[in-house]
């Protein structure tokens, strides 16, 4: 029987999604909370209000699409990050079976790439193989959350010959994963991310849902506040590999802000050169363009000794399809409720006891938790009896970062120029040298010299020659910007693509 819940309400169908999909790299698992209003839903288009007309060189975009992960209830953030304290253990520990009833899962429970798709993936195939050795074919497992995690795991246990239902908060499927047809847009918005990280078996899988993808190889450029582009020293990497270093000689674990002071690498010169750059502006420009997009957090708050620098050289391919194509594939055989919000998790060595916000509950031998990390930090959701202490440690400890994107089309690629940037082609394919990196137009844009609100600006039409840009924003502006209306946010968000508007003087 095909039928649709009601808000709240646990009426059981196949549920696939029109419309969602990933987040960049970091794009993840799924989503419970006890709130009865209906989750913000992200702004789209142009604001009906515009704003006027800049006087900074900057046209007016034709269409506006822009995600508030941190204040979106389902979510409370976009991924996790290691905190200060925080170590691989904890990760693992909050995979581990509670009573073996119940088991967690989600990219926050993955200790080698958390965040990613890979991760989230790999959660829902443990969490499956974790209630298959516990359970027997034929009991009801009850999966909490419709995202990569939870319908991953609630596949392998359907295939496996368990009874499945997917109990998903929100009124769509995939979680933080989330595609959209939005108007003035002629391709999908991701207002997840738009790579596919460079785990093989994801990118077979995205290839087998018909997800369109094309190489992306980072070309990244900096520009000052002038408008004038200058190349990228190691300033920046060089001070934070130094914080590092010093960072794993200490007794206990300090923030990476403690490091750069702790370990000597700060304060850096704040003398400006000939184009009026500081060595102190170049470490800011690292923070701001590559800790803070890859955490979704302030450096106070990272650890300094799990930081992992080489993330973001781990993007993969970049999607041009749909994710939610993968999504779809995933949820077509799976019997899924959606606008089902869980309150409470009551869990015996016998069964599994769930009650949602409509007053209605569901009992399942098993159950596989795929609440958000941002999610579980709030006491909304009820565990009976509480989860075992190193579970609670875990949830404390591992941080909850917020990244936001904001898609702008504009009438022409104004951002565009002929300057070259140096970028590591793989095969040599602009001079045919395999050793030798080639010339190529800038897809990642990036300002020094000042604080922008957008860390990084992703030429994602670059390809396909349409005026397209994607933002990044991160840890304390996303949640500033989150705040704001839409014709505040796209005011802030235009004057940072001045110095992309306007040459040096």
């Amino acid at each position: 029987m095909d039928s649709r819940a009601a808000p709240g309400g646990i009426g059981r169908r196949t549920f696939i999604a029109a419309s969602l999909s990933g987040f960049a790299t970091l794009a993840l698992a799924s989503c419970t909370w006890p709130e009865p209003s209906p989750s913000p839903l992200p702004s789209t288009a142009v604001p009906t209000t515009a704003p006027p007309t800049p006087t900074n060189g900057v046209p007016l975009p034709t269409a506006m699409r822009r995600s508030r992960w941190g204040a979106e209830p389902f979510s409370r953030g976009a991924f996790s990050f290691d905190s200060v304290g925080s170590t691989p253990q904890l990760r693992r520990a909050l995979s581990e079976p509670v009573e073996e009833r119940l088991v967690i899962a989600g990219e926050a429970t993955d200790p080698d790439r958390p965040g990613t798709l890979e991760a989230a993936r790999a959660s829902g195939i443990r969490a499956a193989a974790d209630i298959a050795r516990l359970g027997t074919a034929g009991e009801r497992v009850a999966v909490i959350g419709a995202g990569l995690a939870g319908l991953t795991a609630a596949r392998e246990l359907v295939d496996a010959g368990f009874e499945v239902v997917v109990l998903e908060a929100r009124d769509r499927l995939g979680g933080r994963i989330h595609s959209t047809d939005a108007s003035g847009f002629d391709t999908p918005v991701e207002l997840g991310g738009v790579f596919t990280g460079d785990d093989e078996a994801v990118i077979d899988a995205l290839h087998e849902a018909s997800v369109d993808t094309v190489p992306f190889t980072a070309a990244v450029s900096a520009t000052t506040a002038a408008g004038l582009g200058v190349p990228i020293p190691t300033t920046g990497p060089d001070a934070i590999a130094i914080a590092q270093e010093w960072a794993a000689t200490q007794p206990h674990d300090v923030s990476l802000a403690a490091a750069l002071t702790g370990s000597g690498a700060t304060p850096l010169s704040a003398v400006p050169d000939a184009a009026g750059v500081s060595q102190a502006d170049w470490l800011a420009h690292t923070i701001n363009s590559g800790v803070a997009p890859s955490t979704g957090a302030i450096t106070s708050a990272v650890s300094a000794s799990q930081y992992d620098a080489n993330r973001v050289d781990r993007l993969g391919d970049l999607v041009t399809g749909r994710l939610s194509d993968f999504v779809d594939a995933l949820a077509e055989p799976l019997e899924i409720a959606v606008s089902s919000v869980v309150t409470s998790i009551a869990y015996t060595d016998r069964r599994v006891s769930l009650r949602l916000d409509s007053g209605e509950s569901l009992t399942a031998d098993r159950a596989v938790v795929t609440i958000p990390l941002g999610v579980l930090k709030t006491d909304t959701v009820r565990f009976s009896p509480a989860l075992p202490l190193m579970h609670q440690r875990a949830i404390s400890l591992l941080g909850m970062g917020v990244v936001d994107t904001v898609w702008l089309r504009f009438d022409e690629a104004f951002w565009r120029t002929d300057d070259a940037v140096a970028a590591d082609l793989p095969d040599g394919e602009l001079d045919g040298d395999p050793d030798s990196p080639g010339l190529v137009t800038p897809n990642v844009l990036t300002v020094v010299g000042e604080l922008s609100p957008v860390a990084t600006w992703i030429d994602v039409g670059l390809a396909t020659g349409e005026p397209i840009l994607m933002g990044l924003i991160a840890a304390a502006q996303a949640t500033r910007l989150e705040a704001l209306d839409d014709p505040s946010f796209q005011a802030e968000v235009l004057e940072a693509l001045a110095p992309f508007a306007t040459g040096p003087d």
